[in-house]
């Protein structure tokens, strides 16, 4: 683990304690890369992967309720909130979870149960297939677990074009970027308002030139893993639970969330009245009610 700056290390820590009630900010180093993690409670530990954009803060919700009962660790993605992201090779949905797997080693962590959000759903499936000894259970909340038409702007895909992205992302994104941060928030939250302190959180971070490269480049990799990826779903033999909502407009739910409880026997499938893509924000009973399911499975095969 590589040794960050003390100074660093209690800015990070007091920001996440005035956010997160006490909860601790650590780094570890993988692959050249320094990675965030916030970690909150004690005893069962359960991983929770935002999606694309995100950071941390997205399980604000669920750190408390969580923590009553289980560790919660929250997983900032390669070049998402305080993580670094490594350059000298393509940091893929696959890699990502070997990156994730080497962390967690290096934190301890044994058998996690696996929540992962839209695009982290995807490296939650990753990780139970390549890993399938190396975690307890998965809940996925509004899953992009295959190929298909999202709703996100298809400007915000640009930067990720090789030579005219890094162009259209550097004269743009200052211009116009606020503006689809947004409307884009607007479809992820309805048919719930967008929280006033998210919207103000967000802007800073996910209007930066460098960040918004590496989303659109996420959302480009995963495109090109998920047919790949998709077709070994059948393979997972972990307990599964999957919360979709019925008003999403961001990750079509009859082709994601619908279609891998069709291809996993025994998978959970729970279907959100009134419910759009951010569960973690708008439903964080219906998260905690799927892990606890996911629980309960993992202390019935103990017996």
């Amino acid at each position: 683990m590589r040794v960050t700056s003390p100074l660093k290390e209690r800015y990070v820590a007091s920001r996440v304690s005035h956010n997160y009630e006490r909860a601790i900010s650590k780094f570890i180093s993988i692959d050249g890369a320094r990675l965030h993690f916030v970690i909150k409670g004690a005893g069962s530990p359960v991983v929770l992967i935002h999606g694309n954009p995100g950071s941390c803060q997205d399980w604000s919700r669920l750190y408390t309720p969580l923590s009553a009962h289980y560790q919660a660790v929250a997983f900032d993605r390669p070049g998402h909130g305080h993580s670094d992201r490594p350059n000298h090779r393509d940091i893929t949905v696959d890699v990502q979870a070997t990156i994730l797997r080497e962390a967690l080693d290096q934190l301890k962590i044994e058998r996690p149960i696996m929540v992962g959000h839209s695009w982290g759903s995807a490296l939650a499936l990753s990780y139970a297939l390549q890993f399938p000894r190396d975690l307890s259970g998965l809940v996925l909340l509004a899953p992009a677990a295959y190929l298909s038409d999202d709703g996100v702007s298809f400007i915000s895909k640009l930067p990720a074009m090789p030579v005219i992205g890094d162009l259209v992302n550097f004269i743009f994104t200052p211009l116009i970027a606020a503006s689809l941060v947004r409307s884009d928030l607007k479809k992820a939250f309805a048919p719930d308002p967008v929280p006033p302190h998210y919207l103000r959180s967000v802007l800073s971070e996910w209007t930066r030139p460098k960040k918004v490269k590496w989303y659109a480049v996420d959302d480009a990799l995963l495109n090109e893993s998920l047919p790949g990826l998709s077709a070994r779903y059948p393979k997972i033999r972990a307990p599964l639970a999957i919360v979709t909502g019925d008003s999403d407009l961001i990750v079509p739910a009859k082709e994601n969330a619908h279609r891998l409880h069709e291809s996993l026997a025994g998978s959970k499938l729970t279907v959100l009245e009134r419910t759009g893509h951010q569960i973690p924000f708008s439903r964080p009973d219906a998260v905690v009610d799927a892990i606890a399911h996911i629980a309960s499975l993992g202390a019935e095969r103990n017996l």
